[in-house]
């Protein structure tokens, strides 16, 4: 079990689920890829949206988590890529976009419909929330485990920006459900 930024997580909430991460940044990559990777999602990563199409020739991901911009590169193929795969498959691959603009962020891709916007740096908790809230009803909701209660923290999880690090920890969590 974990604790994210002072909330319990149980080990495995993203079991079976597929994601493909796209960030130009590897260091946002990384961190997104092991935090996935903990709560055991099989995450791919891409560095750029030529290395994402490349990904998707053989692999279909739940759900995309994509930086919004990219030097020489426009989303807009990856995204009517999705489309088309969702078009051949039935299923609807949801999208959440991060970027560190705040300024015309939205108007760089006006025909584009996604499911969540974040704005880094970001709460991680509530990533890994919004990511199992998007594909609960196709994958997630087999594997989420009941749920926890933080019974004893002994530390937090805790970025620093200032020095590209990231420190990890332990806490106790108890089952809340009666057996």
């Amino acid at each position: 079990m974990n604790l994210i930024n002072g909330f319990c997580l149980a080990a495995g909430i993203l079991k079976g689920v597929q994601v493909l991460v796209v960030d130009n940044d590897r260091d946002s990559r990384d961190l997104y890829a092991f935090l996935l990777e903990d709560q055991s999602a099989n995450v791919i990563t891409a560095g750029s949206v030529k290395e994402a199409l490349e990904i998707l020739s053989w692999f279909t991901p739940n759900i995309l988590v994509c930086e919004i911009r990219f030097l020489g590169e426009s989303i807009y193929t990856l995204l009517n890529t999705l489309t088309a795969m969702e078009a051949d498959n039935g299923n609807h691959i949801p999208i959440i976009v991060t970027s560190t603009s705040t300024t015309g962020t939205h108007d760089l891709i006006p025909n584009v419909e996604f499911e969540e916007y974040l704005l880094k740096p970001f709460d991680l908790d509530k990533f890994v929330s919004m990511i199992r809230n998007q594909v609960q009803g196709d994958v997630a909701e087999k594997f989420c485990p009941e749920l926890l209660v933080l019974q004893k923290p002994t530390v937090l999880l805790s970025t620093s920006q200032s020095h590209n690090r990231v420190e990890f920890s332990s806490a106790t969590c108890r089952n809340n459900t009666k057996e």
